[in-house]
């Protein structure tokens, strides 16, 4: 039993400190609150999205979405079990930007996560990591779109910093490269592209007003 407990303080150390590229929106606004004459900074982790709140976020946005997919070959408890331990690799190899991540057969990250996970999930772990069932096509999909969500809800300024400290993007690119990226995620299902396409829409809008 105390091995249990120490698995679970680990985990959430590990998920609560390891810190994403994305400005987490309400962070940013409880920030700019509390703190007078805050300056936003990217790297600043007072307003990162960390991955315990990533992770956090993931069922919010899948579970609202599910309805509209109308694919009854998507088991929604395993998209959400896939959402809940697909990044567990990054508590040891730290986060990466999906936008500069390099595709490996011998990822660093995947090999990571089977040795944190128990066996009972390692299934279930791959299926995700490689889009074989509807399920996980869900998974990865809601995995991608979560971001650009935020990236919605955030501050025209603050994208546009974000995407040139991490990426090196101008903000004439920012739409672009979301879509190069992430659309392929989408195109499984008729709703999660239209519904991608409207939000990237959206912040092309935002970005150039």
């Amino acid at each position: 039993m105390q091995e249990i407990l120490e698995k679970l303080e680990f985990l959430f150390e590990r998920y609560s400190l390891e810190h994403r590229a994305t400005t987490q929106p309400y962070l940013y606004k409880t920030v700019q609150e509390q703190v007078p004459g805050y300056v936003y900074n990217p790297a600043d982790n007072l307003i990162r999205e960390t991955l315990m709140e990533h992770v956090g976020s993931l069922p919010v946005v899948g579970t609202a979405l599910y309805p509209y997919i109308q694919d009854l070959e998507v088991n929604l408890g395993d998209s959400l079990t896939m959402l809940a331990i697909h990044d567990i690799g990054e508590l040891t190899t730290g986060d990466e930007n999906t936008f500069t991540k390099q595709a490996s057969a011998a990822d660093p990250e995947y090999h990571a996560g089977l040795k944190l996970l128990d066996p009972y999930y390692h299934a279930i772990y791959t299926d995700v990591e490689n889009k074989t069932s509807k399920s996980a096509k869900f998974a990865k999909a809601i995995d991608k779109i979560t971001p650009d969500i935020f990236d919605y809800l955030t501050p025209a300024e603050i994208t546009k910093v974000r995407f040139k400290h991490f990426v090196g993007l101008e903000p004439d690119q920012i739409v672009d490269v979301i879509v190069k990226h992430k659309r392929p995620y989408m195109l499984w299902n008729p709703f999660m592209t239209e519904f991608h396409i409207h939000l990237t829409q959206k912040i092309a809008e935002k970005l150039n007003n």
